[in-house]
C-alpha cells in the first residue's frame, strides 16, 4: 500500500513532469480551431470565446484531475486513513493544474500577433536566413514566440513544484499551496488583462496556427483524411458507419493526441513506483477514459439524427461505435504491457482483466448514450 508520503512524492513528480506536458501540448489542443469561423460570423465576445477555450481544453483538465483523485485517493486499504492531508494534496494538485493550463491557452491564444510579426517581418526574414547560413538548419521564425511560451510555462511549473516542496519542509502541509494558489492568480489575472483584446488575438492565433500546422515544408495544405481502404478492419456492414465517424472526429476532435498525452501521463505516474493497486486502478480509468469519444461522436455536429437514420438502424450504430474503440485497443495492450515489463505493476492477468473492462464498458456507454440521446433528447 503506497504511504502519504510515497503519494505526496508521486504528487510533485506528476506536476512537475505534467508542466512540461502542459507546455507542449496546449497550441495542439487549441488549433487549429474549426470552430474560429462560427465564433466569428456568431460575433462572440470575450466571455463566448472564454467559455469556448476552456471547452477546448476540459478534456485534458478533467481527464487528469482524475489522475490527480487517483493519486491522492487511491488507497483501497485505508481510504479514509489521512484524508485530511490527501484532500489537501488534492486541492494542490487541481489549483496547480488548473492554474499553470489556463495561464499557458493565455499566453499561447495572445502569440498570434507577435509570432505573425516574426514570420513575415524583415527582422524574421533575416533570421531565417541567418539560421539557415550559418547552422544549416530552417526555423521559421513564427515559431519562435511559440518557443518562448514552452519555456516559460514548463519552467514556470517545474519551479513552483521545487518551490513548494520546499515550503513544506520548512512551514508543514499547508504552505505548499501557496505556488498553486500564485498559478491561479497569475492566470485570473492574465484573463482579466486579455479579455478586453481577446477576440483579436485569439483570431490573430487561430490564423497564425492554422497555416503553422496545416502546411506541409512544400507549402501544401497536409491531406490526412480517413480513405475506406484503411478501414480494413471493420467488418463490411458498419464500414459506411465508421468511416463517416472517424471523418468527423479526425477533423473536430483530437482524440490521437489528447490519448497520447493520457498514455504519457501513465508512464509517468508508473515511473513513481506508486503502488501496485493504483496502477491498476489508473489503467482502468484511463481505459474508461477513452470511450469519452463515443459520447462525443453523439452529438449532432458529428453525426445528426437524420444522417443516422439516413445511414442505417440503430443497432448497426451502436456496433460501430463499439467497434470504432477497437481502434485504440491496440496500442492501450502494446503500452500496458512494455510499462509492465519495465515497471513491474501490473500482472498479465491484470492486464487481461483492463482490456475485457475496456470492451465492456465501451458496449455499455454505447448502449445507454445511444438510448439516451433517442429517448430523452
Amino acid at each position: 500500500m503506497a504511504g502519504m508520503q510515497e503519494r505526496v512524492v508521486v504528487l510533485r513528480m506528476f506536476l512537475f513532469f505534467g508542466s512540461a506536458l502542459i507546455a507542449f501540448i496546449t497550441p495542439y489542443l487549441l488549433f487549429p480551431d474549426p470552430a474560429a469561423p462560427l465564433m466569428q460570423l456568431g460575433n462572440a465576445g470575450p466571455s463566448g470565446l472564454i467559455r469556448h477555450l476552456v471547452r477546448r481544453v476540459s478534456v485534458l483538465l478533467v481527464s487528469t484531475l482524475l489522475f490527480i483523485a487517483v493519486i491522492c485517493f487511491g488507497d483501497i486499504h485505508a481510504p479514509i486513513n489521512e484524508l485530511a492531508a490527501k484532500a489537501i494534496y488534492f486541492l494542490h494538485g487541481s489549483l496547480f493544474f488548473s492554474g499553470l493550463l489556463f495561464y499557458s491557452v493565455i499566453r499561447y491564444t495572445r502569440s498570434g500577433k507577435s509570432s505573425q510579426f516574426w514570420k513575415e517581418s524583415d527582422k524574421g526574414k533575416k533570421l531565417r536566413s541567418d539560421l539557415g547560413e550559418y547552422f544549416k538548419y530552417p526555423i521559421d521564425p513564427g515559431a519562435i514566440p511559440s518557443f518562448i511560451n514552452t519555456v516559460v510555462v514548463g519552467a514556470l511549473g517545474m519551479i513552483a513544484v521545487s518551490a513548494g516542496a520546499a515550503l513544506y519542509g520548512s512551514f508543514g502541509l499547508i504552505f505548499e499551496l501557496i505556488p498553486a494558489l500564485i498559478l491561479v492568480a497569475m492566470a485570473a489575472v492574465s484573463f482579466s488583462k486579455l479579455s478586453r483584446d481577446l477576440p483579436s488575438n485569439y483570431y490573430a492565433s487561430t490564423a497564425f496556427f492554422n497555416e503553422f500546422f496545416g502546411e506541409t515544408v512544400a507549402g501544401k495544405e497536409q491531406e490526412g483524411k480517413v480513405e475506406v481502404f484503411q478501414l480494413w478492419w471493420v467488418p463490411r456492414p458498419i464500414k459506411s458507419h465508421v468511416w463517416a465517424m472517424l471523418l468527423q472526429l479526425d477533423r473536430k476532435f483530437p482524440a490521437g493526441r489528447v490519448l497520447l498525452a493520457g498514455h504519457l501521463l501513465i508512464w509517468i505516474l508508473s515511473y513513481q513506483r506508486p503502488g501496485d493497486e493504483l496502477m491498476i486502478t489508473a489503467w482502468l480509468l484511463f481505459s474508461l477514459f477513452h470511450h469519452i469519444i463515443i459520447v462525443i461522436s453523439l452529438s449532432d455536429q458529428f453525426s445528426p439524427a437524420w444522417f443516422q437514420r439516413w445511414i442505417g438502424s440503430a443497432a448497426e450504430w451502436i456496433f460501430a461505435r463499439i467497434w470504432i474503440q477497437f481502434r485504440w485497443i491496440l496500442i492501450l495492450a502494446v503500452s500496458m504491457l512494455f510499462n509492465s515489463w519495465i515497471f513491474g505493476h501490473v500482472s498479465y492477468s491484470a492486464q487481461a482483466a483492463v482490456l475485457l473492462f475496456y470492451i465492456g464498458s465501451a458496449t455499455v456507454i454505447s448502449l445507454v448514450s445511444h438510448f439516451y440521446k433517442n429517448v430523452y433528447s
